[in-house]
C-alpha cells in the first residue's frame, strides 16, 4: 500500500470485524454511551411531542393518521425500496469490482445499523469496512470508495439544497430572510466546488491548503485549548490522493447516479405529498427539495439514529410553512409515510442481508485478493505527486 491515505486508513484498519463478524470500532465507554443513548432518544421524545402538539392545535379534529391508507403504504413502500437500489450504482462505481449485490448487502446492512443505534454512522461505517474486507477487497480500495462517495454526496445534496432555496425564493414562498441563507449557501457551494476542483487538479495547491487549514484549526484549538488536532497539512493532500485516481476516469458516471439518487429521495417525499392532496399550488416541487435538502443537513448537525427526530422536525416546519392549519395534518402524514420509506423499510432489509452475510461464507474471499483497481490508481497518483 503507498503512503498515500495511510493516515486515513490507520484507524479503519480496526474496523475489521471481530470474531464474531462485527466491527472493532463499537463505542466502548460506558459514559460516551449514556449520553449519546440520552441525546439521541431525548431529540426523539422532543420531536414526538412537536408533532402531536403541532397537530392537537390545529382545527380538524381528525388524527395524521386516519389520512393514511393501506394503498398508500404500499406505494411508499415499493419507493423506498426503489430508493435504496439507487444507492448501489454509485458504490459499484466507485469501487470497481464489486458487484451489484455485494453493494446491495453493505448499503442495505449498513444503513439498517445507522437507523437503529446512537452513533450508528460510525459503527454503519465499521461495517462496511468489515463486509468488503471480507470479499477481498483492500483497505487502500475500500477507503478511496468511501472517500469520494462520502464527498460527492454531500456536494450533489448542499448543491441541489442551493438551487432549491434560490428557487422557493424567487416563488416568494420561502419565510423573510431566506434571500440571505440561499445567497450564503450558493457563495458557500461556489467557493467549495472550485477548491475542491483546484485540490483535485494540482498536488501542488493541495498541499499549499492543506498548510494553510493546519495553521487556522491548530489557531483555533489554542483558543479553545485542545491539543489534539488532525494534521491537516498531510491529510489534505492524501485526500487527494485517494480521491484523485478514481475520479479521473469516473466522474461523469459518479455524478450522474449520485444525483439520481438523490432526486429519488427527494421524489419519494414529494410523492407522499402528493397522496395526501398537496398539490403543485399548495407545496412546490422546489419547497419539497428544500426540505428534504434542510432535514439532511440538520442530521448531520444533530447525529441521532437515522436522523430520527430531527428530520421529522425539519420536515414538518419547512413544508408545512405558511399553509393554511387544515393542511397541517396532510403534512404530518405526508412526513410519516415518507420515514416509513426511508427510515422504517431499510431496516428490516438490512436485518436480512447483515443475517445473510454473517451465515453465508459463500462470498468470502482471502484479503486483498480481489482485483486491485482503485488501490493501483491511488499509488500511481501518490508517486506521481509526490514528483510535483
Amino acid at each position: 500500500m503507498s503512503d498515500a491515505g495511510s493516515d486515513i486508513t490507520k484507524n479503519i484498519s480496526e474496523q475489521d470485524p471481530d470474531t464474531h463478524g462485527l466491527p472493532r470500532d463499537r463505542p466502548r465507554g460506558v459514559i460516551r454511551r449514556l449520553v449519546s443513548g440520552f441525546l439521541s432518544y431525548g431529540v426523539v421524545i422532543l420531536a414526538l411531542w412537536y408533532l402531536f402538539s403541532h397537530l392537537h392545535n390545529t382545527s380538524q379534529s381528525s388524527d395524521a393518521l386516519a389520512l393514511i391508507t393501506w394503498g398508500q403504504v404500499v406505494v411508499v413502500v415499493v419507493l423506498g425500496v426503489v430508493n435504496l437500489a439507487t444507492n448501489w450504482p454509485p458504490i459499484v462505481i466507485a469501487l470497481p469490482g464489486l458487484r451489484v449485490r455485494e453493494a446491495a448487502v453493505t448499503n442495505t446492512a449498513s444503513a439498517a445499523l445507522s437507523n437503529t443505534v446512537p452513533e450508528g454512522g460510525a459503527v454503519a461505517t465499521g461495517l462496511n469496512f468489515a463486509m468488503l474486507r471480507s470479499w477481498g477487497f483492500a483497505l487502500a480500495d475500500i477507503t478511496s470508495e468511501v472517500v469520494v462517495t462520502g464527498t460527492w454526496s454531500q456536494m450533489t445534496k448542499y448543491i441541489l439544497l442551493a438551487i432549491s432555496l434560490t428557487v422557493v425564493t424567487i416563488q416568494g414562498t420561502a419565510p423573510p430572510g431566506t434571500g440571505w441563507v440561499a445567497l450564503g449557501l450558493v457563495v458557500l457551494v461556489v467557493i467549495a466546488v472550485v477548491i475542491l476542483g483546484l485540490i483535485l487538479r494540482s498536488q501542488r495547491f493541495a498541499v499549499k491548503v492543506g498548510a494553510w487549514s493546519d495553521r487556522v484549526l491548530r489557531w483555533l484549538a489554542h483558543l479553545v485549548r485542545r491539543t489534539k488536532v488532525p494534521d491537516l497539512a498531510t491529510e489534505v493532500p492524501h485526500f487527494r490522493a485517494l480521491m484523485v485516481g478514481l475520479l479521473s476516469w469516473c466522474w461523469k458516471r459518479l455524478s450522474a447516479f449520485m444525483l439520481l439518487s438523490q432526486l429519488t429521495a427527494a421524489f419519494v417525499l414529494g410523492v407522499c405529498c402528493r397522496l395526501q392532496g398537496l398539490d403543485e399550488s399548495t407545496i412546490s416541487w422546489a419547497m419539497i427539495l428544500t426540505a428534504f435538502g434542510a432535514a439532511t443537513f440538520a442530521a448531520l448537525l444533530i447525529p441521532t439514529p437515522g436522523g430520527l427526530g430531527v428530520v421529522e422536525i425539519v420536515l414538518v416546519s419547512v413544508l408545512g410553512y405558511g399553509l393554511p392549519q387544515s393542511d397541517q395534518p396532510g403534512v404530518i402524514a405526508a412526513v410519516l409515510l415518507y420515514r416509513l420509506a426511508t427510515f422504517l423499510v431499510p431496516i428490516p432489509i438490512g436485518l436480512v442481508t447483515y443475517l445473510y452475510w454473517r451465515k453465508s461464507t459463500a462470498w468470502r474471499r482471502p484479503v486483498d485478493s480481489r482485483r486491485i483497481v482503485a488501490g493501483k490508481a491511488v499509488a500511481d497518483v501518490a508517486s506521481k505527486t509526490t514528483a510535483d
